[in-house]
C-alpha cells in the first residue's frame, strides 16, 4: 500500500475525523477547566501539566488504533482488540509512552527549537509499540526499526513542511472561527489538531516503511 493509498484509506480518514473531534472536544474542556480553576494554583498546575496531557495522549493512542492495521499498509490483521488483551497493560503502556513523551520532548533543545517533531514523534513511538506487538504474532516477520537514511532525511523535511502548513492553516482558520463566533482566541482550541492533522503523511511515512 502506497503513502496515498493509505492516507485516503476509509479506515483511516475516520481514524483522522475522530481524532480530530475528540482532540478539538479535549481543547474547548480543557480550556473551560483551566479558567475554572485559574485562582487555584495546585489545580490549575495539575491540569495543565497532568490532566490535559493525558486526555491529548489519549486521543492520539486512539488515532493510532484505530488507524491500525492501515497505519502499516496492511489491510487486515488480529484484531485491535485482541492485540491489547494480548498483554498486560497495552494501552495504559501506549498512553503513558505518549504523555511522557509530552513532558519530556519539550526539554530537549532540538524539540523545544523545533517542535515539528514532537506530535510526530508521539506518533511514531505509539504505533511502533502497536506494530512490534503485531510482529509478535506473525513469527515469519523480522522487525526493522530503522527505515532507511532516505526515508529519515524525508521524514525531516516533510515534518518541517507539514508544520509551517499547519501553522498558517490554523491563523486562517482561526481569523475565520473569531469572526463566526465573534470571539477572540479560537486558535488555541484547534492549532494542536490541525498539526497533527497536516503532519499525518509524516507518520504514515514511518509506519509504511515498517509494514513493507
Amino acid at each position: 500500500m502506497t503513502l496515498l493509498e493509505s492516507l485516503f484509506h476509509p479506515q483511516l480518514l475516520f481514524a483522522l475525523a475522530l481524532f480530530a473531534i475528540v482532540s478539538v472536544l479535549v481543547e474547548i474542556v480543557a480550556c473551560k477547566l483551566l479558567n475554572a480553576v485559574a485562582d487555584v494554583a495546585p489545580s490549575h498546575w495539575l491540569m495543565e501539566h497532568a490532566i490535559i496531557p493525558a486526555a491529548r495522549a489519549l486521543a492520539l493512542v486512539s488515532f493510532v488504533l484505530v488507524a491500525y492495521p492501515v497505519l502499516f499498509g496492511i489491510e487486515s490483521a488480529l484484531p485491535v482488540g485482541e492485540l491489547l488483551a494480548a498483554g498486560q497493560l497495552r494501552l495504559t503502556s501506549l498512553v503513558n509512552v505518549v504523555f511522557l513523551l509530552s513532558l519530556l520532548l519539550p526539554l530537549i533543545p532540538v524539540f523545544s527549537r523545533w517542535p515539528a517533531f514532537v506530535l510526530p514523534v508521539q506518533g511514531i513511538a505509539a504505533a511502533t509499540m502497536v506494530f512490534r506487538w503485531w510482529a509478535a504474532t506473525q513469527p515469519q516477520v523480522e522487525v526493522h526499526l530503522w527505515p532507511g537514511t532516505t526515508t529519515v532525511l524525508s521524514l525531516l523535511v516533510l515534518a518541517f513542511v507539514t508544520h509551517e502548513i499547519a501553522k498558517q492553516l490554523s491563523h486562517h482558520l482561526e481569523k475565520r472561527l473569531d469572526s463566526m463566533i465573534e470571539r477572540e482566541g479560537s486558535g488555541q482550541l484547534i492549532y494542536r489538531t490541525v498539526v497533527m492533522v497536516m503532519q499525518v503523511p509524516v507518520i504514515l511515512l514511518y509506519t509504511l516503511s515498517l509494514g513493507q
